[in-house]
């Protein structure tokens, strides 16, 4: 598709004319054909954002002549900064017009995942998925039926799940690998645990240190956060075993041992130990460190010796050096000790700085360095400097170790550096999620309101484990590419596919997911509705509302519109807002004076962007030093996990990558990874994006290919006891040895053969189930072969 914007322009709207049905029967050369104007169209502005799923959040203005989308800029905030954009935003034009697009309802005809459609009208569809879901909903409840939702689609469809009582998920298993341990130490319901303080605060950082992440190509409109930061003298550091764009721009790179992240964290935390530079006066007073734990049983010492939770009426004990006794933490005048070992009522204690002190003396500066292959010196440095150089931050993000088996106890370690070094509620501090420039300014929004009598079904059980014949689903209705995206062992996806009753897609675009549905709905995209107003989301401290851009192509609909049809067919549309504008009017009517002055009309009048009435200063969370946990302090000991031997972070091994009986037959560790030119698996299909990204390639390193025979540009396999998939190979010195990568989301039709999914690792770890967020699906903890076809 190498066509310049001015042709492209001219092509006009009847350049629609020569789309088919759906996606991949399209001819690439319809902009060519169409009728094109001597002179200049007319041209219009309209205003809108992209979508969640991209880190960026941008605000648009979009050009659009003679009803046609021909040119996106950034738009401007009333905070400047913030008034950026990047190449996947400015390439959301081909997105729109894409040859991928569905253009009208689709009927399947062949066998699931051959992607056999005829068209159908949309009353056609509708009923047939109203008669599919009323006739399991009468003969096998609600809970029969699950709504799989993409984080790309800003509608979430939750007047559905509702108002049908169905099961609801968006991404059940992924992104919370970390954020299970942090939130041990945290407590809440951030989902993901972001960072506390906003990156902008990392211009008060002294360290920060990016533990495999690579905010530089993930968020790129935030790259210039980062430089800032460095330029202000942070010492930037990042941990990763691949030579990221991020690691390029660091001032130091550490490459490390896949999937030994975990003893990287544990030797730190026992560094800082060994060398006094935690602070006590903080930990004392902001932690659970002074709680008294049981010697005998490992259950921390309450009030009362009973099975009360609740800790106003059994709260917990610490050892007080005024009275020499337990008090309640609570009591008013009391000295904490920090740490210690005592005897209450004849029951032998010790503090839990105590008991976190005896846990790490197996986990020695020399184990760590041997596990993680960093030399002693790299760790003990790297150690020293997140502990004294001043306010300090680890920044993660949603791959690399995040899907690994071990996840989650790398987040609890995380958690307990973060408390050792006082680095919650500090200017220039945090631990958590670098991503989606989530730690910002906010403010309450108005609920819908619904009869009493529609409520959601709670999922049942992870999402992955309906395929193992668990809970009640018997329909899906997938919304975007969840079965590819959502789901490891694309394998054993399919035959819980096959297994389904009905099947639904709803998307723009003939992504995978589609190939298996019994009735695929063309939604338009987000630069396309039937309304004037057509969303609306608060991020960077901003209010940014979106208008349609154009009307919707061929015979998509808004998925607004399509769930309000949807429900129509069951008589409930009564209880959905008539239109977006009426939904948005009254989320902005809350009465949080955040959002004092701001309305649908003030946000038109102010190009569709208002800040906030919030601090102009970054947000920072947790400076009042009250945490959301029972107790509203750091909780650095989980009573829970005793049975697990995780109440403490004890190392485990991952999963699969160092199986050495597995490896033997797979060697190297295989990794998806997000790049610059992708949201998940979109903008896979945008040709001016893949001419520079170049399609789907295996990196491996040229060590590895080597011994293997391969040179770039051969074509090979990838295989283990899952599956197989063929692709091009690159060789680059940027992959460690023992690694192999590909970035995620392609799509089946532009691999060689197969799919990525059919190689990742979908196994759970039995302690998960009791976390926060449920198990999370080790798609990187997967080993493979790769041979020359």
């Amino acid at each position: 598709m190498r066509i310049s914007r001015r042709n492209f322009i001219k092509a006009g709207a009847a350049g629609t004319a020569g789309l088919s049905l759906s996606g991949p029967a399209v001819s690439r050369k319809w902009f060519k054909t169409a009728a094109a104007k001597d002179s200049d169209p007319s041209e219009v502005l309209k205003y809108t954002y992209h979508t969640p799923n991209c880190g960026g959040r941008c605000a648009f203005i979009c050009h659009v002549r003679d009803g046609k989308l021909s040119l996106i800029e950034p738009n401007t905030w009333a905070d400047p900064k913030f008034s950026t954009i990047c190449l996947r935003g400015i390439s959301e034009i081909e997105r729109v017009y894409s040859p991928d697009r569905i253009q009208t309802p689709l009927k399947r005809v062949g066998k699931r995942g051959e992607g056999k459609f005829k068209p159908i009208t949309w009353d056609e569809a509708l009923t047939t998925i109203a008669d599919n879901l009323k006739s399991l909903i009468d003969e096998y409840g609600s809970e029969s039926v699950l709504i799989s939702m993409s984080s790309g689609v800003e509608h979430d469809y939750k007047f559905l799940s509702h108002l049908l009582k169905t099961q609801w998920v968006c991404e059940q298993g992924i992104d919370v690998g970390l954020s299970n341990g942090l939130l041990k130490c945290l407590g809440g319901d951030d989902v993901y645990t972001y960072m506390q303080n906003e990156i902008t605060d990392w211009v008060n950082s002294s360290t920060i240190i990016i533990l495999g992440a690579n905010p530089l190509e993930t968020t790129i409109t935030d790259s210039k956060f980062f430089m800032n930061a460095k330029e202000a003298g942070a010492k930037m550091i990042t941990i990763d075993p691949v030579y990221t764009t991020t690691a390029s721009k660091s001032n130091q790179w550490i490459s490390i041992k896949p999937g030994s992240d975990v003893a990287l964290l544990l030797g730190m935390i026992s560094t800082i130990i060994d060398n006094e530079w935690y602070q006590e006066d903080y930990l004392v007073d902001n932690t659970t460190s002074p709680f008294l734990v049981r010697k005998d049983n490992g259950k921390m010492l309450r009030l009362h010796d009973n099975d009360e939770e609740d800790v106003k009426k059994n709260p917990h004990l610490i050892w007080d050096e005024k009275s020499e006794s337990a008090k309640p933490y609570n009591t008013k005048g009391v000295k904490p000790a920090l740490d210690g070992e005592f005897t209450v009522n004849g029951v032998k204690v010790k503090t839990v700085f105590r008991a976190i002190k005896e846990n790490q003396k197996q986990y020695t500066l020399s184990w760590a360095s041997e596990m993680t292959e960093i030399d002693e010196d790299v760790i003990f440095e790297l150690s020293k400097d997140y502990a004294t150089r001043g306010p300090a931050v680890i920044a993660w993000g949603f791959g690399g170790l995040d899907k690994l088996a071990n996840s989650d106890i790398a987040g609890h370690a995380g958690g307990i550096l973060g408390s050792l070094t006082g680095n919650f509620g500090r200017v220039g501090g945090g631990v958590g999620a670098v991503t989606h420039h989530a730690s910002t300014w906010t403010a309450e929004l108005n609920e819908w309101p619904l009869p009493e009598q529609f409520k959601e079904t709670p999922l049942e059980v992870p999402t992955s484990d309906f395929r193992e014949g668990k809970g009640s689903v018997r329909a899906v209705i997938n919304v975007g590419n969840t079965l590819q995206q959502h789901f490891a062992n694309m394998n054993k996806t399919e035959e819980w596919i096959d297994s389904l009753d009905f099947l639904v897609t709803i998307d723009p675009f003939h992504n995978p997911s589609a190939d298996y549905a019994d009735i695929v709905l063309p939604a338009s995209t987000a630069f396309e509705s039937e309304y004037d107003i057509t969303n609306m989301q608060i991020n960077r401290s901003h209010v940014l509302l979106a208008e349609k851009v154009i009307d919707p192509l061929f015979e998509s609909k808004s998925d607004f519109q399509i769930e309000k049809e949807l429900l129509a067919k069951f008589g409930l549309d009564k209880h959905h807002p008539k239109t977006p504008r009426d939904w948005i009017a009254h989320k902005l009517d809350s009465g949080d004076p955040a959002l004092d002055g701001i309305t649908v009309d003030s946000l038109i009048e102010n190009k569709f962007t208002m800040r906030l009435n919030a601090p102009k200063e970054p947000y920072r969370g947790y400076m009042d030093q009250i945490y959301d946990t029972p107790t509203g302090k750091l909780e650095l000991y989980t009573e829970s996990f005793l049975e697990f031997d995780q109440s403490l972070p004890k190392y485990e091994n991952p999963d699969e990558i160092v199986d050495e009986k597995l490896r033997k037959k797979y060697p190297l560790q295989f990794i998806q990874s997000r790049s610059r030119y992708h949201v998940h698996s979109q903008f896979n299909n945008v040709e001016w994006i893949r001419q520079f990204d170049g399609g789907p390639k295996l990196e491996i390193n040229p060590k590895d290919a080597k011994s293997r025979g391969l040179k770039t540009g051969d074509v090979v396999e990838v295989m283990n006891d899952r599956g197989l998939m063929k692709a091009e190979c690159k060789l680059t010195e940027a992959m460690r040895p023992g690694v192999v990568r590909m970035h995620e989301g392609w799509w089946t039709k532009h691999m060689i053969e197969g799919n990525l999914q059919t190689l990742t690792n979908d196994h759970f770890m039995k302690r998960q189930y009791d976390l926060r967020n449920g198990p999370v699906i080790p798609f990187n903890d997967t080993l493979v072969e790769v041979a020359k076809v």
